[in-house]
């Protein structure tokens, strides 16, 4: 009895070991290879460059590093559409859509440069992919971190300050919108992440939703102008404004710190603030922490005067009278982000 008992627990194990077998293979055999090689300007090669594969909602799914030749491999990726970023200290960040096909690998070669001027982006046009914008059929404006940070000093809406087709409305210091194609409020979807944030039961004009995202927590935000935005919902005539925050970065080795501070100052309000946002990665995990502060205190209108004060349209009076500040328009906001991504 003892032997057949051992007969069948090792055709058991073995049974068990030989589909494990057949399913790897399989998977396997479904599943796509990204391999590359990242060179400087000159044609050198360029080590210790950090390479990660994102989803549309900016899951981080595979992250390496390039080896003494330039050279890195991404393996096991399911197939689909995703979003390549290539980031080293000194050079230009590299961002650009890669799709990965079902059993074949990908060959992709990048050439960073340094202080550059202009690079590749993507954008996110049609729903669940990430493509290239000049093979975009449908205008997408595409504003990066150092603009939003530049434009943005008291709501995140000042961020389309300056773009094609865009234009920003503010009603008060908080209340702000953003017109698409001459729509807005619940005709313009707001997407945080891949996340609808707005609905369609929202109010037609300004709302304070805006006020509730930080500029400092944002890597990107992407505006999607034309039809091409119906496939958002079907209340969404005007356009979609996508804002994509900053996801942690995972250490190419362990305990690996990355992080920034930065400060503003604005006469128009006489109000200032910052953030400190920090990362902390090993090749496992990521963390980000955000930490934000602003005080915009009143307005000051252009030489003082305030032309639709009621003092100045009821009764003819110039709106300094009571000083050269609008009262009740300050403003003190403080907040956080935390952040945690597992490679699993």
């Amino acid at each position: 009895m003892k032997p057949l008992l051992c007969t069948l627990v090792s055709l058991t194990v073995f049974s068990f070991t030989f589909c494990a077998m057949v399913m790897t293979v399989l998977a396997n055999g479904t599943l796509g290879k990204l391999v590359g090689s990242v060179k400087d300007a000159s044609g050198a090669a360029v080590s210790s460059v950090e390479i990660t594969l994102r989803t549309t909602q900016q899951a981080v799914i595979a992250n390496t590093v390039t080896d003494e030749n330039g050279k890195f491999v991404l393996d096991n990726l399911a197939p689909g559409s995703y979003e390549i970023s290539i980031t080293r200290p000194g050079f230009k960040r590299y961002r650009n859509a890669v799709q990965i096909a079902s059993g074949g690998v990908r060959e992709f070669d990048v050439v960073l440069e340094v202080n550059s001027l202009s690079g590749e982006v993507t954008v996110t046009a049609e729903v669940g992919q990430v493509s290239n914008s000049r093979n975009v059929d449908t205008q997408v404006n595409v504003i990066n971190e150092d603009e939003i940070l530049q434009r943005a000093t008291e709501v995140v809406a000042q961020a389309v300050d300056e773009e094609t087709g865009v234009n920003l409305q503010r009603t008060s210091p908080s209340l702000s919108a953003v017109f698409v194609r001459g729509l807005t409020g619940r005709n313009v979807a707001v997407f945080v992440d891949g996340v609808r944030y707005t609905t369609s039961a929202q109010r037609g004009g300004v709302g304070t939703f805006f006020s509730l995202i930080e500029p400092s927590s944002l890597d990107t935000v992407e505006i999607l102008r034309g039809p091409n935005s119906s496939q958002y919902g079907s209340d969404v005539h005007g356009g979609v404004v996508n804002f994509i925050s900053h996801a942690p970065r995972y250490g190419s080795t362990d305990d690996e710190f990355h992080g920034n501070t930065n400060f503003f100052y604005t006469s128009v309000t006489n109000g200032g603030g910052g953030n400190a946002l920090v990362t902390y990665g090993t090749r496992s995990y990521g963390l980000l922490l955000n930490i934000n502060g602003r005080r915009i205190s009143t307005l000051r209108p252009a030489d003082g005067l305030d032309y639709h004060a009621a003092v100045t349209r009821f009764l003819g009076l110039p709106s300094n009278v009571f000083g050269s500040r609008l009262p009740d328009t300050g403003f003190t906001q403080y907040g956080g982000l935390i952040r945690v991504s597992y490679n699993v």
